[in-house]
């Protein structure tokens, strides 16, 4: 009797000292503040648990951190065509390459010009199929420049427009021999003759209203090779360039998207967006002497796939 009036606090006596060391077990107390030994057990008990139901309620109280969440999914992976545009395509598998062509290239571009001054009386017009002319008068150097690029842009204020070439069957227009050096008088009569058509890509399109990539398009001989086919070139594949203000490493394929008068057998012409950015000058600025490997795709392996899709079909004649 006497020990369960101790035990619940009925007795006003202190605990003998050998029975505080048997009740005390310190390393089972709940966590919460410390209680004297003096006071009744029950006490401590009820004190603990309302201790722990006050710690739950702080817990879920507004303005706490809340538990952490999963992260975000990663950002979806690039389309093929993405990754073409971003000249990040992997290398061909050898079995879709076809045997070593042996190119050697040169580049063009489409200029970037101002509409002759009205004081300027030797000025001509780009002139489209009918004859008419479709543009305000060039000066002789830009209009010569235009017909021998194929592709030129004209600005007039804050308007630009694009103009490509269409063919040699218009009038002579002026003579830009002085401008063409040593290309042969066929490509020179016919440049004298060029008509154009104005188009809705800022660069210009090649055939069949493809648009001009910059460090993607060449102009080819279709007999060597075929239109919209796709080329592997190594020797690019790893060349850094910069295109829009960006540093970006080629991925080593070309697409065939132009021809010219002057492109014949195994000489490509690499479009770059102007004349005073042109690097990779031995590649894009060889001779027949000195030649690359280079080697059409397969259609149906996925990089030329890749690369054909990136191809905008955006470029279209539009009214001048």
């Amino acid at each position: 009797m006497e020990k369960l009036s101790a035990i619940l606090g009925l007795k006003s006596e202190p605990i003998s000292s050998r029975r505080k060391a048997d009740l005390a077990v310190p390393a089972l107390r709940p966590p919460g503040p410390a209680v004297s030994d003096d006071e009744p057990p029950m006490k401590a008990f009820t004190f603990t648990i309302l201790f722990m139901l006050a710690a739950c309620a702080t817990a879920a109280a507004p303005g706490l951190p809340a538990a952490p969440v999963a992260p975000p999914p990663l950002a979806a992976a690039l389309s093929p065509a993405e990754r073409a545009t971003g000249f990040v395509l992997d290398e061909p598998s050898p079995q879709a390459m076809g045997p070593n062509l042996k190119l050697w290239a040169t580049h063009y571009h489409t200029p970037i010009v101002q509409a002759s001054p009205e004081t300027i009386s030797a000025a001509f017009p780009l002139i489209g199929r009918k004859g008419d002319a479709i543009s305000p008068p060039l000066l002789q150097r830009d209009w010569c420049e235009a017909a021998l690029q194929g592709s030129v842009s004209i600005r007039q204020g804050a308007k630009a427009t694009a103009y490509v070439y269409v063919d040699s069957d218009g009038p002579e227009q002026t003579n830009c021999d002085e401008f063409l050096g040593s290309l042969s008088d066929g490509v020179k009569t016919a440049t004298r003759r060029a008509r154009f058509m104005a188009v809705s890509h800022p660069l210009g399109c090649g055939v069949r209203n493809l648009p001009l990539m910059p460090f993607r398009t060449i102009a080819v001989d279709p007999s060597v090779i075929p239109l919209e086919s796709v080329i592997f070139v190594p020797e690019l594949r790893g060349r850094h360039f910069k295109l829009n203000d960006r540093e970006l490493i080629h991925d080593g394929y070309l697409f065939a998207g132009d021809r010219g008068g002057a492109i014949k057998g195994k000489h490509i012409d690499v479009f770059l967006i102007d004349d005073q950015y042109a690097p990779l000058e031995e590649l894009f600025a060889s001779t027949d002497s000195r030649t690359f490997e280079a080697h059409v795709i397969d259609d149906d392996d996925p990089m030329a796939a890749a690369v054909k899709a990136s191809q905008s079909s955006s470029c279209e004649p539009i009214a001048p």
